[in-house]
């Protein structure tokens, strides 16, 4: 499958990063991020998703072809990612796709607020379609029912024009198809399993919104795993990184830092 990728900062550069978006969005929601890896001396790389941006539309939206659509950035002629971000359901493709990464170095990987739910409250068999439908309804309406730039900016003040206009025209370049099949084939919506094999060279964390906003992943889910360093970010939405953009590059850069 041929995924378009978009690319900021020097391609000869010496550090290389990854970020991959979450449903309904594109590349193009990474770009403050993406200045601000550049200015730190970063190459960086965006995919947009199956079915999302200007990659190509598919019939197969299980992990697995999220996943393999995203191999050919790891083919040895490909750069070594030295740092790896990612939103939402990309994050859960990130986490698909951390053997991949150089074995040989420690590598930090930062998700921002990832689909994670504590399976030992809800269990796995409960975890359909059908059993949440606020957020099957969200999702599709962000696609459906558009907003425009104004009606973002005003309900987000913290977002800059730049971030509502990427998330305009990332709900109109996704395919609504996409967003059924992402959830319709990946069922059930449980990936729990993903964190039980991390590999001992990734430095994981998690960013999670306030839980007055209506978080994806609830530090209930993963704080029994002591290698994940959890942090809940007082006052972000679901989009951290439009929300606190700083946060996650200082998180990020923080990470390697401690190295």
């Amino acid at each position: 499958m041929a995924l378009f990728v978009s690319r900021w900062g020097d391609p000869n550069a010496g550090k290389h990063a990854l970020l991959i978006h979450g449903l309904t969005s594109s590349s193009g929601t990474w770009t403050r991020i993406a200045q601000g890896l550049t200015a730190e001396g970063y190459s960086v790389i965006a995919p947009d998703l199956l079915g999302h941006g200007c990659s190509q539309r598919a019939t197969d939206y299980t992990l697995s072809a999220f996943v393999n659509a995203l191999r050919p950035l790891f083919e040895p002629t490909q750069p070594r990612f030295s740092l790896v971000i990612a939103h939402s359901f990309g994050s859960i493709v990130a986490l698909a796709l951390l053997a991949l990464l150089p074995p040989a170095r420690t590598i930090p990987v930062i998700l921002l607020d990832p689909p994670l739910l504590p399976t030992g409250r809800i269990p796995a068999r409960q975890q359909r379609k059908e059993n949440v439908p606020k957020a099957w309804e969200m999702i599709v309406k962000e696609i459906t029912e558009l907003q425009t730039v104004e009606e973002l900016q005003a309900a987000h003040p913290q977002w800059s024009k730049e971030d509502a206009v990427w998330k305009v025209l990332g709900a109109q370049l996704c395919d609504v198809e996409a967003i059924k099949g992402a959830i319709e084939q990946n069922q059930p919506w449980s990936f729990m399993y993903l964190l039980e094999n991390i590999p001992s060279n990734i430095r994981l964390t998690i960013l999670m919104a306030d839980p007055r906003q209506h978080p994806a992943c609830e530090m209930s889910a993963v704080e029994v795993y002591s290698q994940i360093r959890s942090i809940v970010v007082e006052g972000s939405s679901h989009s951290i990184h439009r929300d606190y953009p700083e946060k996650v590059l200082r998180t990020a850069l923080d990470s390697i830092i401690e190295l």
